[in-house]
């Protein structure tokens, strides 16, 4: 889930370098901070508006931002001879967002975040069943201790395993699966290619289902919507930024700031506490996460 791209054209290699790096993590502080916002937005609107309307709010305000941005830039970049896969790839989207939107509505925010953290991994045993890609040791380790992570926050036997955890990890599964092919598709698509017919299709897939079961906003729901909405679309535009500046490996670090500001947005917006359990799992998650990515990164040096 990208946001739009002020160019479409690779950039060329460089050596990172101690002011990229800073100039990196700021963005990605930023980034994430952002991202700790979303779930807060949606939180705020589950009470009064179904999740399906907040999915399609989330995608027409970023569709918006975007149709004005390339009313600026041009509309060359948006012809694609792989409009199947764009398909395909912006169902699973779209159902994904769903799944997570409604979870986020029915759980405490700090274990459906912990919980997310799995899409990497998802995304990596993806890759070896469809990409064909080797399955390193590495890569091993850490999806088995990603798993170890998942048994800590959802301790099956001691606490129910229920429908909005289930949503949870549906969603990062799903997520995961975008990510493969959106490998594919950056192969030949540019960047903003692919995301505009990401925003203009989850908007076109969730205005039905959003029609029958509308709610009108209200003045109350206009907090909400800005952070799911522009809060949302400018959070994975400074994530771009970061990883254009510093490496992924320098990024990645930061995606576990999440926890901290969600669980600190939580505690201040819903009075919701965040059990120890949580942050041992998604620790250990994180973990496993970050050293798959780092040795694998090393692997390719």
């Amino acid at each position: 889930m990208k946001a739009p791209s002020s160019s479409d054209k690779p950039e060329t290699p460089h050596v990172m370098t101690r002011q990229d790096a800073i100039i990196g993590m700021s963005w990605a502080l930023a980034a994430y901070l952002f991202y700790s916002l979303v779930p807060v937005g949606i939180r705020m609107l589950g009470d009064r508006m179904p999740a399906i309307e907040i999915v399609f709010f989330r995608n027409a305000i970023g569709l918006v931002a975007f149709l004005i941005i390339f009313s600026w830039q041009g509309w060359g970049s948006l012809k694609t001879e792989r409009f199947g896969l764009h398909l395909q790839r912006n169902f699973l989207n779209f159902v994904g967002m769903w799944f997570w939107f409604a979870a986020l509505t029915m759980m405490p925010i700090t274990k459906a975040i912990a919980l997310h953290f799995t899409e990497p991994l998802m995304a990596a045993i993806l890759a070896v069943i469809f990409l064909r890609e080797r399955p390193t040791p590495n890569r091993i380790i850490g999806i088995v201790f990603g798993f170890v992570g998942i048994l800590v926050v959802l301790r099956p036997g001691v606490v129910d395993v229920n429908l909005p955890t289930l949503m949870v990890l549906g969603s990062a599964l799903l997520y995961a699966s975008v990510s493969i092919i959106s490998r594919v598709l950056g192969r030949t698509e540019r960047a903003s290619t692919t995301t505009f017919y990401y925003q203009a299709m989850l908007t076109v897939f969730s205005i039905g289902p959003a029609i029958w079961v509308w709610v009108n906003p209200t003045w109350e729901d206009v907090p909400g919507l800005l952070l799911v909405g522009v809060v949302g679309t400018v959070a994975p535009y400074c994530l771009i930024r970061a990883i254009r500046h510093a490496e992924a490996t320098v990024v990645a670090p930061f995606s576990f700031l999440r926890l901290p500001f969600t669980a600190g947005w939580a505690m201040v917006f819903f009075s919701e506490p965040t059990e120890i359990w949580t942050w041992i799992g998604a620790s250990i998650i994180f973990g496993a996460t970050y050293f798959m990515t780092r040795a694998e990164a090393r692997a390719k040096h």
